[in-house]
């Protein structure tokens, strides 16, 4: 095990853009973690006047929006908003997607043709007003946002794990499985789904890079959670003032197009690493 995570690393490390985007994610995950004791009050509260323009006043670095509240409190607590609704996304479309794909592919026939067709289904919606659809009837709070953002994100994740269970699913091993008697079930969570999993992975990595654009896009077009910061929301706030105070929509567009292209980098990495194909590139 200890040299397969090794060999892991080796190949990861290959990729030096891959690198940079681990530095800029450690970057934004101890930004998230350390918020509360950066700013330990209210990062919505009002802390002075209007519209302070970044390193005019040490205390407020980035600045001050158009209320009067801090904006590098808002970035620092908005990393936490996305990182986690990009995160629980994620998995919520990850495992979505593996159920409706493995099950797919390794039953076939009608199973597989209803399936696939619900997936297609899916693919026809407009993903980001289906996003909107889905928060405008559940509610505005976090949880909903990050369900809706879940169930529009899973299609690809199905196609690509019923492709790899397809290749996977006629090979000796499985056939041995099925010669012991062991059930469907096991064979597919136990001797399939390993075998399966590397593309997957870095697909999911990549999902959360598209769920932190819809949590953006939910929160700048005022459907997110009014209670949490965010940096759409920062984003939306400032757009009527972009003329005067650009800083505003630019600080936090800044620290979305960042954080988007280090998980796409880190993706190429774990695609890298993963692929066996690749491996001796």
């Amino acid at each position: 095990m200890f040299k397969l995570a090794l060999e892991f690393v080796r190949r990861f490390a290959r990729n030096r853009a891959a690198l940079v985007g681990l530095v800029l994610v450690i970057v934004v995950v101890g930004v998230a973690l350390a918020a509360p004791w950066m700013f330990p009050r209210n990062p919505l509260r009002i802390v002075g006047r209007p519209e302070i323009w970044p390193f005019v006043n040490l205390r407020y670095p980035l600045g001050t929006d158009s209320l009067g509240r801090d904006i590098a409190a808002m970035i620092a607590y908005g990393a936490r908003t996305t990182l986690l609704i990009g995160l629980c996304a994620s998995l919520t479309a990850t495992l979505i997607g593996i159920t409706i794909g493995a099950t797919a592919s390794y039953f076939g026939g009608w199973i597989d043709e209803m399936l696939m067709r619900f997936t297609e289904l899916f693919q026809t919606i407009p993903n980001l007003i289906f996003v909107l659809t889905i928060v405008s009837i559940l509610g505005q709070k976090i949880e909903y946002v990050t369900i809706a953002v879940g169930i529009v994100t899973w299609t690809p994740i199905a196609r690509l794990t019923r492709a790899e269970f397809m290749s996977l699913r006629d090979r000796e091993f499985v056939q041995a499985c099925r010669a012991m008697g062991m059930g469907n079930l096991r064979i597919m969570v136990g001797e399939i789904l390993p075998n399966a999993l590397p593309p997957v992975i870095v697909l999911s990595s990549l999902v959360i890079a598209g769920a932190v654009l819809f949590e953006s896009a939910v929160s700048f077009l005022g459907l997110g959670d009014p209670n949490v910061s965010s940096w759409g929301r920062l984003i939306g706030d400032g757009r009527t003032l972009i003329r005067t105070a650009w800083y505003i929509c630019a600080v936090p567009g800044l620290a979305i197009m960042l954080t988007v292209l280090a998980l796409n980098l880190v993706g190429d990495g774990l695609n890298d690493a993963l692929n066996p194909k690749l491996r001796d590139r």
